[in-house]
């Protein structure tokens, strides 16, 4: 059985950060000028469906299930391209469909919950198996 995956420690800012926030905002504001709402949600979509083959292919090659000719470089690599997609499309969605600190809480309150369960079950499994 293989070893669970340890999060990577925090990582050097990114060239996202460094960027001085107005142009990174102009930049947002102009996809969305172009394309409009309605295209970027399609595009966040199409992304998103990328996103979940990614990490699908590289949960593939931890379990060393339906082998795949892709190393492992090549699946961490494109997991991340994919998230970065699905980051930057959420980045440029307009205020009245994201609101990062209502996504936080939100976040907060399910990673707890999640929590929750997973301690809930392991309390049962030891409870059913003390016989």
């Amino acid at each position: 059985r293989q070893e669970p995956l340890r999060p990577s420690p925090p990582a050097r800012p990114s060239h996202w950060s460094i960027l001085r926030l107005r142009k990174v905002q102009t930049m947002h504001d102009d996809v969305l000028d172009m394309i409009g709402t309605a295209a970027l949600l399609e595009q966040l979509a199409e992304e998103s469906a990328e996103l979940a083959q990614a990490a699908l292919k590289m949960a593939r090659k931890l379990r060393n299930e339906h082998p795949t000719p892709k190393t492992h470089t090549d699946c961490v690599s494109n997991l991340q391209e994919e998230i970065a997609d699905v980051e930057l499309c959420i980045s440029i969605l307009p205020a009245a469909l994201y609101d990062p600190a209502e996504v936080g809480k939100t976040m907060t309150a399910k990673h707890r919950r999640w929590n929750e369960r997973l301690h809930d079950e392991k309390l049962w499994e030891v409870d059913n198996h003390e016989d």
